[in-house]
């Protein structure tokens, strides 16, 4: 004879009623790849310190936003340096080449890839002029300052070689650092540059 539950119904069919409403969870999770394990994993710990390469070319944006300012594009097989975890939306901090974010899923582990030049080989001093050189946030002087480096004081590229672009009759590099954004190198009908390798 079949349990009968306090209400006069059989207990089979309370079972039956209470799965259908409620649902079973399972904490398997059916068909997860190793790839995508490897990139929960990075996600998940603390890897400050370490090398990861690009899958593919990606940006490094100034904020945990794509959205933000891009700073740098890192090419595919480029290596960066972890500076922390990552967050809920994806981004992970990166030191190197560039102190920004990028999205921990375009990352792989470090293998048969092209490191980052060695920083004494991104190092610039200013050698002219004497006031020094502006920052500016994008390749003109109409563009936002976003700091100022002393004459005679260090830079470092983004590239080596320098990643350049022309406009308004000069030649505008790249730096990372004293803050990232972009130098005069001088005007291109001149035979100087403002920049130097550092001694």
């Amino acid at each position: 004879m079949a349990k009968m539950n306090r209400f006069g119904q059989p207990v089979s069919v309370l079972a039956v009623i209470a799965i259908a409403t409620t649902g079973i969870s399972s904490p398997t999770l059916a068909g997860t790849d190793t790839a995508t394990q490897g990139n929960l994993e990075l996600a998940q710990t603390s890897v400050g310190g370490q090398c990861r390469a690009a899958k593919i070319s990606i940006p490094i944006f100034r904020e945990r936003s794509a959205t933000s300012e891009a700073l740098q594009l890192v090419a595919a097989d480029q290596t960066v340096t972890i500076a922390g975890t990552s967050d809920t939306n994806g981004f992970i901090a990166v030191s190197t080449p560039a102190a920004g974010f990028v999205f921990a899923i375009n990352l792989k582990p470090c293998g048969n890839t092209t490191p980052p030049p060695p920083t004494k080989q991104l190092c610039r001093r200013v050698l002219r002029p004497v006031e020094g050189l502006t920052i500016r946030r994008d390749a003109t002087s109409s563009s936002a300052v976003v700091g100022g480096v002393a004459n005679l004081g260090r830079v470092t590229l983004t590239t080596n070689p320098a990643t350049v672009r022309r406009a308004e009759n000069r030649d505008w590099v790249q730096i990372s650092a004293p803050a990232a954004g972009w130098v005069s190198n001088g005007l291109v009908t001149e035979s100087v540059s403002n920049l130097g390798i550092c001694p």
